[in-house]
């Protein structure tokens, strides 16, 4: 076995652990049905058998053998994965944050909390480093899939020499199975037509039930059942999928101890929460609004939260809260009506962290029912990075308005204030509270500079293994870290091959030292660490930490011409031995010490794949990737079509482009979506309306719907029975992100109707949406006027169907075009919110 240059000091456990896995356990009488055996786990898949009994001519004469069966070493324990998302150190209860997370504080008390545990600072980056135990940049995940390159560091896709700890558990006799977020399977591979080996089901987890990409609604997902799109929510107005992915896992492990009570199982556990779209249940917004966790506002919180930290021994007595932010308002200086929706925000977010907490509890205690508590490995990582500050300065009731650069002001966000945290939003809260769910560090999701960004509070239990329950650990350690110590706890070392592929060494190291109280303090064992995300970086060795001060703030989105990546950062200095929040800047003291950190850093950059640096992000969000539509303007369908991701479906933001529709009208009229990409929160859709009580049904409607904050509506006469030819034409005023253009709806030939807009979507239609043809197959991109209720089901026949697209109308080197703030229009008085009634989302102020 190659063990990593990291994977040495002080881990005589795991050298033990890959002896005995080295050496083959065979029960049973080998060649009978019922023979098991490890298996060395050098080679993945390893060889067949060979065969071992006797062939003569007549089978009476002859002696049967059936390979065993493989299985992982005696004693290896199940292992059950939590991680969270976008949660922040401080905001959990386990951590001296004010949100109760009683299932995380269960583990913590039968277990060990880790205090200075560290992610990428992003979503796919921190979970592509978990499921490898390798750098974020060595799995090509630099940055999130969404804004990929085409660098090794930076493709969005792992490398096939650095497999996963799911095929590898899977191949040493492991149930394995993935629940939650999919923040791993490229953007240009995540449709129907594959391929598929950048899934779940390709990385070797046996089972997946999810979503792919980087956030969903948990009312409406886009979610999956393996490799096949599902939609339990449809007329199902109180299904969340916080509870019914718990549900799911939970009958997935009661199946498997019920089929085969001898294999363990590793149950990868992802929920969304608390990533926007923050969406708890109405009566999770009610119990949190009523313990009133929120109303002394963010400044108050904070210094509540670092108090909470020094009682419960989380930080230690030296450490220093760091100051607040001059970028951030302080809540004393907020007006009314800006504090009452801010503590809202708020307690929706405190609500979802308790639900998606709640449900966790319930996978927990589900194992204990099982009588498998005993013998589970159970780690529980409070988020995959910091608290997000991407709903801007004053949070928004849509996120993909922060992703197209349009803040939503305070009192145009009032008309969702009922609604906040049903399927009528898609909320984030504001920054201000991701700073101070961060307590007590500095910085935000996307920041690796700063703790604020990085710093993820972790529990881990294992009864009877780990001896000091209850204890605290301050050892550093990176999300890297968490492969290697499953596989010291199984027993199971890394492979040299898997499927004939040479696989590179983990760089992660165990942890399971620091299970025995008698190394409670030993030094850690993960020396020397690198951050970047964004061009901005920093490098931890043995308790110092360089890091550059951030340039560009994560809760503004500016077209601004970044500085130069490599001389236009300022570096920071702290030894956070004795400084463990980074308060004390020790750089103008200590040049030098900064120096020999800088070239530590360039070091580790050229080792793991850092390079090229790039501090851009809206470019890389626009950047050209593989795609089964590149170069393609002509996209020809029929019949009916859904849940294609806008990757491999045709593009119409920043072009003019022209939609035609050939369908036949059966007697007595049809109704219904013909195609849409999109939903509530941005899109569009062509469709015969639904009408009320037959009037003005059947009628051709086109809606343009930005952002939420504005549809522009294009309708024609009824269509009579027989076929008909339906074209809307748009014609863009671009170059440029986000121009306005017209648009020119004609039937049969003549045209109908002709408006413009002001504005087009600059960047995305919300990822969770889907393009489909013949129904809508999520959110309706409709609101009031034409109003209909998914799936809207077309009942004529869609002949043909037909999109031709001009060539992009912006330069790829262009600023963002700016879109003015615009009135949000009100919500449906008719239809109450998903899974409540009207106005009942939430305790009133």
């Amino acid at each position: 076995m190659k063990i990593s240059h990291r994977i040495f000091a002080g881990v005589s456990l795991l050298a033990l652990s890959c002896t005995s896995a080295l050496a083959q356990q065979i029960t049973g009488v080998p060649g009978s049905p019922g023979a098991t055996t490890t298996i060395t786990g050098q080679q993945l898949p390893p060889p067949d058998s060979k065969f071992g009994g006797v062939i003569k001519e007549k089978a009476s004469e002859s002696t049967a053998w059936w390979a065993p069966r493989v299985v992982p070493p005696k004693g290896a324990p199940n292992v059950l994965l939590i991680m969270t998302d976008d949660q922040g150190f401080g905001a959990p209860s386990t951590f001296g944050g004010v949100i109760p997370t009683p299932a995380m504080d269960r583990i913590a008390a039968q277990g060990l909390r880790y205090t200075n545990f560290h992610s990428t600072s992003l979503c796919s980056p921190t979970r592509a480093a978990l499921i490898t135990g390798r750098n974020h940049h060595s799995v090509g995940f630099g940055v999130v899939g969404e804004i990929s390159t085409g660098f090794p560091g930076y493709d969005s896709i792992i490398p096939i020499e650095k497999g996963t700890i799911g095929t590898i558990l899977k191949a040493n006799g492991y149930a394995t199975s993935w629940f939650g977020k999919d923040h791993n399977t490229p953007s240009f591979q995540s449709s129907q037509a594959g391929p598929f080996n950048q899934w779940p089901n390709g990385m070797g987890f046996e089972y997946f039930y999810g979503f792919v990409g980087g956030d969903a609604s948990q009312w409406q997902p886009n979610l999956f059942r393996n490799t096949t799109a599902i939609y339990p929510f449809q007329s199902n107005p109180s299904w969340n999928l916080e509870t019914a992915m718990a549900d799911e896992a939970i009958q997935h492990m009661k199946q498997l101890k019920e089929i085969a009570p001898d294999k363990p199982f590793f149950v990868y556990y992802v929920p969304g929460a608390t990533h926007a779209p923050h969406h708890p249940t109405p009566e999770w917004i009610k119990k949190i609004g009523d313990m009133h966790l929120f109303d002394d506002g963010w400044n108050k919180v904070r210094e509540k939260i670092f108090a909470n930290q020094k009682r419960l021994g989380i930080m230690p007595e030296n450490a220093k809260l760091t100051p607040w932010p001059k970028e951030l308002p302080q809540w004393d200086s907020l007006g009314l009506l800006e504090k009452k929706l801010f503590i809202r925000q708020a307690d929706v977010y405190g609500a979802y962290l308790a639900y998606a907490d709640n449900e966790i509890g319930r996978v927990i205690q589900a194992v204990e029912d099982l009588g498998e508590l005993d013998n589970t490995l159970i780690i529980y990582i409070g988020g995959d990075n910091g608290a997000s500050a991407e709903g801007m300065i004053n949070g928004t009731p849509n996120e993909f308005t922060t992703f197209n650069g349009v803040p939503v002001p305070v009192k145009a966000q009032y008309l969702w204030y009922p609604f906040w945290g049903s399927d009528k939003t898609f909320p984030h809260f504001a920054a201000p509270w991701a700073w101070a769910m961060d307590t007590p560090f500095k910085w935000v999701k996307q920041v690796p500079s700063h703790f604020g960004g990085t710093a993820q509070g972790v529990v881990m239990s294992w009864p009877g293994h780990i001896n000091d329950v209850g204890g605290i650990r301050r050892q550093f350690h990176h999300v890297i870290d968490i492969a290697p110590t499953i596989l010291e706890a199984t027993g199971i070392s890394q492979p040299d091959t898997i499927d004939g592929i040479k696989q590179s060494p983990m760089e992660g190291v165990s942890m399971a030292y620091t299970w025995d109280k008698a190394k409670a303090n030993a030094k850690s064992t993960h020396t020397t660490e690198y951050f970047e995300m964004l061009g901005n970086r920093s490098i931890y060795n043995d308790g110092w930490i360089a890091c550059t001060t951030p340039i560009t703030l994560p809760w503004e989105l500016s077209s601004a011409p970044p500085p130069d990546v490599i001389t236009g950062y300022k570096w920071e200095l702290y030894n956070v031995q004795e400084d463990p929040t980074q308060f004390n800047d020790l750089a103008a003291q200590m040049p030098e010490k900064v120096k020999e950190m800088q070239a530590l850093f360039d070091v580790e950059a050229k080792k793991y794949n850092v390079l090229p640096l790039d501090n851009t992000t809206l470019l890389r969000w626009n950047t050209p990737r593989p795609s089964l539509t590149a170069g393609q303007t002509t996209f020809n369908y029929s019949g009916e079509l859904t849940g294609v991701p806008a990757s491999a479906a045709p593009s119409i933001l920043n072009k003019s482009y022209t939609i035609t529709a050939e369908v036949e009208i059966p007697k007595g009229g049809a109704e219904g979506m013909i195609v849409t990409e999109g939903g509530r929160f941005g899109g569009y859709g062509l469709f015969l309306s639904k009408g009320v009580a037959g009037i003005r049904s059947g009628k051709p409607v086109f809606i343009y719907n930005l952002l939420n904050l504005k549809r522009t509506i294009w309708s024609g006469p009824e269509l009579g029975a027989g076929k008909h030819t339906i074209v809307f034409d748009f014609k863009s005023d671009g170059p440029g992100l986000g121009k306005g253009g017209t648009g020119v709806l004609s039937m049969d030939g003549k045209e109908v109707d002709r408006k413009s807009i002001e504005h087009g979507t600059p960047i995305t239609f919300p990822e969770d949406e889907t393009f489909d043809i013949g129904q809508d197959t999520r959110t309706g991109v409709a609101m009031i006027e034409y109003r209909y209720d998914p799936p809207f089901k077309f009942t004529g026949k869609i002949n043909k169907l037909t999109f031709k697209l001009e060539p992009e109308t912006k330069a790829v080197t262009e600023p963002r075009a700016e879109l003015a703030p615009m009135a949000a229009p009100e919500p449906d008085p008719i239809e109450a919110p998903k899974g409540t009634k009207q106005g009942a989302s939430g305790g009133k102020r």
